[in-house]
């Protein structure tokens, strides 16, 4: 819930890098003005204290990226392995 409230933008990012991230949130602004607002009053209905960018961009590369050296998600009927969705 904290990533899609601070980085709603995270399916784009790629890199996972702050300036990636702050040009993916210009994009995002220029539609909605009012998400920074519309995120704050989102975490304080639900209690949440949001991190910064660097800690959610931190956790979305080692979700992304480092759990797939540990894990293999398989397709038993076919029997292979899916292809990641972020590579690093």
């Amino acid at each position: 819930m904290r990533l899609l409230l601070v980085a709603p933008w995270w399916r784009d990012c790629r890199t996972f890098t702050e300036e990636e991230s702050r040009e993916l949130a210009a994009e995002y602004l220029e539609d909605m003005p009012d998400l920074e607002a519309r995120r704050d009053r989102a975490a304080a209905a639900l209690g949440l204290d949001l991190p910064d960018q660097a800690e959610v961009l931190a956790r979305l590369r080692e979700v992304a990226v480092g759990v797939g050296e540990r894990f293999v998600l398989a397709f038993p009927p076919e029997d292979h392995a899916y292809a990641p969705l972020v590579k690093d």
